[in-house]
């Protein structure tokens, strides 16, 4: 994450707001929107190729299960587009998490059993539209406070989680140096997505990053 951490800090030294996830999620759109056959969901026993990329970005909230902000066509938004719409819209996907909280406890009562409810669930789960405006067609969680996570429970195709970006040791020509790093990890449904793939995308967010090449999305960005 060297180069990553330099544009943090030229943004920084120009008054912009910018952080490891708005580049991490915006890595992982333009992977998948330059690898098409990786952009697929499964519901049901349908095989669905979405038009466009919707990142799902789990956000803090007050529930056991993180909200989720949908970012729409964030394939083709560029890394200070993204930076904008997750800074504003992150309180909108809380308060959102909170009042679904409320009304489940309200109206709960009507499906009292919970292997009811998991089967409805399960059943809407089973629809397309209902997982791509809960969860988008791509999700990405990062927890800061911990060096690296996995789950296993995810609405989509597959789930990019990421820990705290760390100075840790690394041999670089065969010496080791304090390097910042950071531990990305690929969860996949293996309906539609294999090792190979799994390995595709990270090495596509990897090569993002390490290259710079978000660098030239810099100069778009709005100051503060």
């Amino acid at each position: 994450m060297t180069r990553a951490k330099m544009l943090l800090d030229s943004a920084r030294h120009r008054g912009i707001r910018l952080t490891y996830t708005h580049l991490i999620v915006r890595a992982a759109a333009m992977v998948l929107e330059a690898n098409p056959d990786l952009h697929v969901m499964v519901c049901g026993n349908a095989l669905h190729r979405p038009a466009q990329v919707d990142i799902g970005l789990s956000v803090a909230g007050d529930a056991f299960m993180a909200a989720v902000l949908i970012i729409q066509d964030a394939g083709r938004k560029k890394l200070g587009e993204i930076a904008a719409e997750i800074v504003s819209r992150a309180p909108e996907a809380r308060d959102a998490d909170r009042k679904l909280l409320s009304a489940v406890r309200k109206w709960g009562w009507i499906i009292p059993f919970g292997f009811l409810r998991r089967a409805l669930l399960r059943f809407l789960r089973s629809f397309f539209e209902f997982r791509r405006r809960a969860s988008g067609t791509f999700q990405v969680s990062i927890v800061p406070g911990v060096d690296r996570f996995e789950t296993p429970l995810f609405n989509t195709s597959a789930i990019l989680t990421a820990g705290a970006v760390r100075e840790r040791l690394v041999a670089v020509d065969g010496g080791p140096r304090a390097l910042p790093t950071v531990h990305l990890t690929c969860s996949a449904d293996h309906r539609v997505w294999d090792g190979t793939k799994c390995q595709t995308f990270l090495l596509g967010v990897r090569g993002i990053l390490e290259s710079g090449e978000l660098e030239s999305e810099l100069g778009s960005l709005r100051y503060e």
